[in-house]
């Protein structure tokens, strides 16, 4: 045999063989490839169940989706409008608020203004207060002066009563002591006596007197001689010598008899004398005729 032929032999025994390796290799591949197959179509079956699984679940989450996802449109097409309508109420409220408050600064205005008008008002109701209570005090001044005015009216009204009296009185007795006087005057006459003589003379200091009442002021004791002081004086006619009848008025009870000494324009001083002096005292009646 030539090189060649066996250099041919030996490729093709090589060749052969590695045809025969890789055949097995091919067969061994085929069944693992095979087996691999089978399993990644057992996979692919199990992904495949999967998918559609998921694709159902997918399908129920975009449906799920879409009606959560209209819910929610009409939700926030309602919050929308709410929002809307709140916005609307606060633009009400707020125009409402600016109305309140242009309301509430025109009342501010006016609380301030009646605030003012109140204190001048409780000033001048403070100040009429103190007019009144001032007035109530002239009244009340007034209505006392009034009533001692009314008393004292009433009093001299009395007197006056008691002074007419007497003044008639002593009108009717100054007449009847004239018509005596005159009688006694033509008596002396006749019985050859000095008329102008006699009225020279002070007469009237005891029994003949005007009458002339009065009270004891003080009494006191001048070097042993009990004296007292008289309410009436040269202003009541009274004169130095007359003598006073002393008398107690509770009881009537004659005390003795006061001879002046001393004469004053409302007052008079003199001498006590007679069965009862240690009972003289202030406030008993001293008259020029019983």
């Amino acid at each position: 045999m030539s090189p060649l032929t066996k250099i041919f032999v030996v490729l093709l025994v090589v060749l052969s063989i590695v045809s025969s390796a890789a055949f097995v290799t091919y067969v061994n591949t085929v069944e693992d490839a095979r087996k691999a197959a089978e399993t990644a179509n057992q996979a692919l079956a199990l992904k495949n169940q999967e998918a559609e699984n998921y694709k159902a679940a997918a399908e129920d989450a975009t449906r799920a989706a879409t009606e959560n996802f209209k819910t929610a449109t009409a939700q926030i097409e309602q919050m929308k409008q709410a929002r809307d309508a709140a916005n609307k109420f606060v633009a009400d409220r707020d125009a409402e608020l600016a109305k309140a408050q242009s309301q509430l600064a025109l009342q501010s205005a006016d609380l301030s203004r009646l605030t003012e008008a109140l204190k001048s008002s409780e000033d001048t109701k403070s100040k009429l207060q103190d007019m009144a209570a001032s007035l109530r005090t002239t009244n009340d001044t007034m209505t006392k002066q009034n009533a001692e005015q009314s008393m004292t009216i009433s009093d001299l009204t009395n007197k006056l009563e008691v002074t007419e009296r007497e003044r008639r009185f002593l009108a009717e007795q100054f007449a009847e002591a004239q018509n005596q006087s005159g009688k006694l005057g033509k008596a002396l006459k006749d019985m050859g006596g000095n008329v102008a003589s006699i009225l020279e003379t002070p007469t009237g200091l005891a029994g003949g007197a005007p009458p002339i009442n009065g009270v004891v002021r003080a009494t006191r004791t001048i070097a042993g001689i009990p004296y007292a002081t008289i309410s009436v004086g040269s202003a009541d006619s009274v004169m130095r010598g007359m003598e006073f009848k002393v008398v107690d008025r509770d009881s009537g009870k004659f005390l003795g008899v006061l001879t002046v000494d001393s004469v004053e324009p409302n007052e008079a001083t003199g001498r006590l004398d007679g069965p009862a002096i240690a009972d003289v005292r202030a406030g008993v009646e001293v008259r020029t005729q019983l």
